[in-house]
């Protein structure tokens, strides 16, 4: 028989970060499209948009930095990062949000997959602000632009990888959806509740 207990999931420097990252990577993708594509005048003039883009560009290495401090200053690798027993749980995992199962794979805070895709999307967001900075300041990190081909061949690279943030985002978002909309709320006032066996 199963029962219900209620528990404290993301404390307030977890909320805080995640609704703030969240809104930071959405004007650095509306700003950069729109760099891309000026005549998508989300920000009115593409002057409007740089400066969004550079600003953002800013708070998100710094929201990255603040990121790693508190992820091992506060210990929270130690449950969000892969283990190698963590691995067993791949296949059960994709299974249930694929609808292929009912049985919902059992986990303390972070499944198998968010333990995958966040280290994979810390990567990839270290990487994108290296790629932003070699366009920005492209005489002095030119070695960084040459080493992938040009400015143009940077540019459109760090173009292409925004929409790994895009699509990320919306998988997170059907995800939540899939698996339960507490874990939405959770993100507000910290606490979820869940069926646990006895």
């Amino acid at each position: 028989m199963a029962k219900e207990e209620r528990y404290y999931k993301h404390d307030l420097m977890e909320r805080i970060g995640h609704w703030v990252h969240g809104v930071n990577i959405l004007l650095l993708a509306l700003s950069g499209l729109q760099l891309h594509n000026p005549s998508w005048a989300v920000f009115g003039s593409v002057s409007n948009a740089r400066f969004v883009h550079f600003l953002s560009t800013y708070a998100f290495v710094f929201i990255g930095l603040w990121h790693l401090y508190y992820f091992f200053g506060a210990k929270k690798h130690a449950e969000a990062l892969f283990q190698p027993e963590d691995a067993k749980d791949v296949i059960p995992t994709i299974k249930w949000y694929l609808f292929l199962t009912d049985t919902r794979p059992d986990y303390s805070k972070y499944n198998v997959l968010q333990k995958i895709s966040y280290a994979g999307l810390f990567v990839i967001s270290a990487f994108q602000a290296l790629l932003g900075f070699a366009i920005y300041w492209n005489y002095s990190l030119r070695g960084v632009s040459d080493l992938f081909g040009g400015l143009l061949a940077t540019r459109a690279l760090h173009y292409s990888l925004t929409w790994i943030f895009v699509y990320f985002t919306a998988v997170h978002i059907y995800l939540i959806i899939r698996e339960d909309l507490g874990l939405l709320w959770a993100m507000f006032h910290g606490y979820y509740r869940r069926e646990v066996k006895d």
